[in-house]
Parts: C-alpha cells; sequence; structure tokens
C-alpha cells in the first residue's frame, strides 16, 4: 500500500510542473511614461498550449496610477501568437510615483499528445513607478 502510494505521488509530481509562467515580480517605470510587462509561458518538451481551447490573460491594476491598454487579453494579442508557447508583452502607463499592484490571470490549456487540462494561474506584480525627471 505505501510503495503504491509513494509510485502515485511521484507520478503526480512528474506531471504537475510541466509548464512555467515566467512574469517579473516587479516592473519598473517613471511616471508619465509607458513600460512593457514581459509575460511567457515555458512548457516541457512533447507538451503544447493548446490552440483549440485559448488562453485568457486578464490585468487588473490597483491604486489607480498605472494603467494598461487592454484588461484582457487572447492569443491573438501575443507577440507571437502561432507559438506552441506564445509570449506577451504587455504595454503599461503610469501617472503618479509609488509602488502599485497589477493582478496577473493566466488561463490556458497544457496539452500531451492525447490529453489536455486546464491551467488558471494567479500572481500579483508590483509596478515601481519613479518619479518624473
Amino acid at each position: 500500500m505505501k510503495a503504491a502510494l509513494v509510485l502515485l505521488l511521484l507520478t503526480a509530481a512528474a506531471h504537475a510542473d510541466t509548464w512555467e509562467l515566467k512574469i517579473p515580480e516587479r516592473v519598473e517605470v517613471t511616471a508619465g511614461t509607458s513600460g512593457t510587462l514581459p509575460i511567457a509561458i515555458a512548457v516541457d518538451r512533447g507538451k503544447s498550449i493548446s490552440k483549440d481551447g485559448g488562453i485568457v490573460l486578464d490585468l487588473a491594476p490597483e491604486g489607480g496610477s498605472v494603467t494598461v491598454k487592454k484588461r484582457r487579453l487572447s492569443r491573438a494579442d501575443a507577440v507571437d501568437p502561432d507559438a506552441d508557447a506564445p509570449r506577451f508583452a504587455v504595454p503599461l502607463r503610469a501617472e503618479a510615483a509609488g509602488d502599485f499592484a497589477l493582478r496577473v490571470r493566466l488561463r490556458f490549456w497544457v496539452c500531451g499528445q492525447k490529453v489536455c487540462k486546464p491551467v488558471d494561474v494567479r500572481r500579483n506584480v508590483t509596478v515601481a513607478v519613479a518619479p518624473a525627471s
């Protein structure tokens, strides 16, 4: 019984990290200017992001100083929409100095050869806005 449980846990761990969300914890911008938040999805060999299931990237700036052009992005908004693991370059604009939170939620499907599984991940990014000189 213990051997079966250990095998199950090892198998689950081997399949759990088939993708990685690459997003900085902090982005620096100068007040009154624009910046870019890079977001990339990386997948292990033999895996891909479903082109049929879609990608939904929701952005929720908090504090009022940081704005984004679009609060919801899809695969079509990616820098490389046809890639197996697309990348995004999200334009940001900041008006006042300070640290502001940007909540990010990304939903997509990771696929193997026969099965796809949904992924729903959330991150918080600090947008550090320096005073204009």
